[in-house]
């Protein structure tokens, strides 16, 4: 080695060869480019070192640079993990000289972003969830990764620190905490899920070189443009909105009443049958209630409805039914319909119009009355659009149950264990 915490070049303790550490002073453990070996710098035994078994390409080059949240990163190392049930994972270690360093880790096409976090985010809960910054962490795993292989240059012996490592990860997706202990310190990283797009773009990586994303992603969130709390926000706006469109349209459709008469079953031709006047419905096309009360008493009427144009001759059918009974049975009264009923008929154009009625009067029925309204609000609108727009969070809900499943299968802790 040339100097101590100034290296200029040092000697790989197997081949030989003169390396120059792009990390310089900072760098503590590396592979040698030649012989591919692992050794650690500044150690005592400086013929120590080890080879790896596998042997892995990385998506992102040692030395190509990219820039992430603004700033420019170095790709100074690469490693392949593996957990205890043999998922293997490819870490980047990054560096920027004024920034630090960070970690992406990438499996199935997944990226995560990670850096190093001061302090205990579980404020020394020993619990399988806690609570940081209004986001709630879950366990999602716990194991001891062993390195497969490892490439490039590290600022701390990557794989003693890794193997001898006692990791949990939390996530609250899309961020997460990997807390690393040892017996001589413990760190905690935050991550957060970062779209494989991104990265392609910020290291200039041909799109085939890049590993192909399947499944769903541990940390991936489900709506991407915006997090679940915005997500709810919206929604709850335009229903508001939707609510506020509706008040605005009743208040100023105000019912008018065109006609109204009482009907008596004295008067019946042979026909069976009544014949409105004439009236007149202006203003466009809008809603009607047609109004009918019959005084009734433990009893029923029925009648059937013909709304005419006159000048066209079309025809609105409708039919509507009243009964009123009620009595008192073992000490209680009780009651059962009502002597009034409503028919409402939607978009009905303006014009001339005249009802023909045919009624069926009950033995105890004598008479009715009808009362005609113009421009009555529509409700069914508002619920048909409030139905229509419930659909997509009724869809989001079962698609983010389903993915939630997916997103657990993977983990000892997940709380969809008993239907996977």
């Amino acid at each position: 080695m040339s100097g101590n915490n100034s290296i200029v070049t040092i000697t790989c303790p197997a081949c030989k060869e003169q390396i120059s550490p792009r990390g310089k002073a900072l760098t503590r453990a590396m592979t040698c480019p030649k012989c591919h070996s692992y050794f650690r710098l500044f150690q005592h035994d400086s013929e120590k070192y080890s080879k790896f078994t596998e042997t892995h390409k990385p998506a992102l080059p040692i030395g190509a640079k990219g820039k992430i949240d603004g700033i420019t990163y170095e790709v100074m190392g690469f490693t392949v993990k593996r957990e205890k049930y043999s998922y293997k994972w490819r870490e980047y270690f990054l560096f920027n000289p004024f920034h630090g360093s960070v970690y992406l880790s990438e499996y199935d096409g997944h990226w995560n972003l990670l850096k190093n976090y001061l302090g205990n985010p579980t404020n020394g809960s020993r619990d399988f969830t806690f609570e940081h910054e209004g986001e709630t962490f879950r366990l999602y795993q716990k194991y001891t990764p062993r390195v497969l292989h490892a490439e490039g240059e590290f600022f701390q012996d990557e794989v003693y620190v890794s193997e001898d490592s006692a990791v949990a990860e939390y996530i609250a997706p899309p961020f997460s905490f990997v807390s690393q202990f040892t017996d001589s310190r413990h760190e905690w990283l935050k991550g957060r899920y970062i779209n494989g797009a991104e990265i392609e773009a910020a290291f200039k990586i041909p799109k085939e070189v890049m590993p192909v994303r399947t499944g769903f992603g541990y940390t991936q969130p489900i709506i991407r443009a915006f997090t679940e709390t915005n997500f709810y926000k919206v929604i709850l706006a335009v229903v508001l909105l939707l609510v506020t469109i509706q008040i605005f349209f009743q208040n100023n459709a105000t019912p008018e009443r065109v006609f109204s008469k009482t009907y008596y079953k004295r008067d019946l031709t042979e026909q069976k049958m009544f014949s409105t006047e004439s009236f007149l419905l202006e203003g466009g096309t809008k809603s009607m209630v047609i109004e009918i009360k019959a005084p009734i008493d433990n009893d029923w009427f029925y009648a059937d409805f013909s709304l005419i144009e006159e000048a066209t001759g079309t025809e609105h059918e409708f039919s509507k039914e009243i009964e009123y009974y009620h009595g008192v049975e073992s000490g209680e009264s009780w009651s059962e319909g009502g002597t009034k009923g409503e028919a409402f008929l939607s978009k009905i154009p303006e014009g001339r119009y005249h009802i023909n009625i045919y009624p069926q009067f009950s033995f105890n029925s004598e008479y009715f009355d009808i009362q005609v309204y113009h421009n009555e609000p529509i409700y069914s609108n508002f619920f048909i659009t409030l139905l229509i727009l419930a659909l997509y969070p009724i869809y989001y809900f079962v698609r983010k149950y389903y993915k939630e499943v997916q997103r657990w299968k993977d983990s000892d802790y997940s709380p969809y264990a008993s239907e996977e």
